[in-house]
């Protein structure tokens, strides 16, 4: 059955191979100067800002490069990081994009998460009004993909 499909595949002239920002991640990783101790959470924060743009249809149109940069350099800044621009205009170079679409780009990640967070936390309270959620004040990037509830 799977060779079939794969001849229709085939005779159809479909490419299944599509690039996804995932794939762009360590290439983009490899070229900044950061600490090494840091690049693990920085991947792992990148793949959940990655994520959530997948939940949300304003980053339809990105390409996966640019929603990759976007998400690296959200991530950076959430960590607090970054030395301000220069970590944006180097980003740009890196993947040969313009550096007002890569902020633009990042600001809307920084926003969907910003939402995202304001939802539990209004969930939450909904839930149990006497408890205060100050963790979610306190956070500026997610952790894993599972501490976005959607």
């Amino acid at each position: 059955l799977q060779e079939w499909e794969l001849v229709v595949l085939g005779k159809l002239k479909w490419n299944l191979a599509a690039v996804t920002p995932h794939d762009f991640i360590e290439h983009i990783l490899r070229k900044l100067p950061l600490p090494k101790d840091k690049l693990l959470l920085i991947r792992k924060h990148a793949q959940t800002f990655i994520a959530l743009c997948a939940t949300d249809f304003n980053f339809a149109m990105y390409p996966p490069s640019m929603i990759a940069t976007g998400s690296v350099g959200a991530a950076i800044c959430g960590l607090q990081l970054d030395d301000g621009d220069s970590l944006t205009d180097l980003l740009a170079k890196i993947t040969n994009t313009d550096v007002d679409c890569l902020k633009a780009c990042q600001e809307q990640i920084e926003a969907v998460l910003v939402n995202s967070l304001r939802q539990v936390r209004q969930q939450q309270q909904q839930s149990n009004p006497s408890k205060m959620v100050d963790e979610l004040d306190q956070a500026s990037t997610p952790t894993d993909v599972r501490d976005i509830n959607l």
